[in-house]
């Protein structure tokens, strides 16, 4: 039975997707054309595969893709968005801290200034 399997799957003629491209863009010559035509008769799914190729139009195929790329852009603003909007430190705590270290400083320097001239 296994045999059998193994011939069945090794038996299939299905058309890939660029004969059927080539085929419906008219590129194959006419004997190659005959054959194609040949197999998509003698396979429903091959049939049906073709005609929803053929049905697929090629303007709105891309205004399709327009479509998804300006929703994924959209998303990445909104991704990039969130992550500019981080909580910032209060700036008067920084101007006050700096401020007092810089007094520190000097007070610093004043002292070692008085104990060597004292």
């Amino acid at each position: 039975m296994a045999d059998n399997l193994l011939d069945i799957l090794n038996q299939r003629d299905d058309l890939t997707e660029q004969e059927l491209l080539q085929y419906l863009h008219g590129n194959l010559t006419p004997e190659e054309r005959n054959a194609v035509e040949q197999r998509l008769s003698s396979s429903d799914m091959m049939s049906d595969a073709e005609e929803g190729l053929r049905m697929a139009d090629e303007k709105k195929m891309q205004h399709a893709l327009a479509d998804l790329n300006k929703q994924l852009s959209l998303q990445l603003q909104q991704q990039r968005r969130k992550r500019k909007h981080k909580p910032v430190p209060n700036q008067s705590l920084i101007i006050v801290t700096t401020f007092l270290i810089l007094v520190l400083i000097v007070l610093g320097f004043l002292v070692i200034y008085k104990m060597k001239n004292g």
